[in-house]
């Protein structure tokens, strides 16, 4: 399976960029090519607030629906799903 590589066009963002290091469990899923890697990790998702500003979007009812350098963003709260433009997706939520 091929890795996952943001746009060019984003800087210093990540996936680890949007999780806090706290308790709790995430689980991250990457779906390619009908191949799926899934594993947990500990932390939490930021706030929905927190990741818009982060990406230069606005929240509206908690939610996030937006593309970003190519990139579409979905989130509310406790579950983000990325979709790249090669088709590639990310998806983390609470475990």
């Amino acid at each position: 399976m091929p890795c996952i590589h943001p746009p060019d066009k984003v800087e210093n963002v990540n996936e680890e960029s949007f999780i806090r290091k706290d308790k709790g469990d995430l689980r991250v899923r990457i779906e390619n090519e009908g191949e799926t890697l899934e594993t947990t990790m500990s932390g939490s998702l930021k706030s929905v607030e927190e990741i818009a500003e982060m990406l230069g979007v606005e929240a509206q009812n908690g939610r996030i629906e937006a593309v970003v350098d190519g990139v579409k963003v979905r989130m509310e709260r406790g579950k983000l799903e990325l979709e790249f433009e090669n088709g590639e997706k990310m998806r983390i939520e609470k475990a």
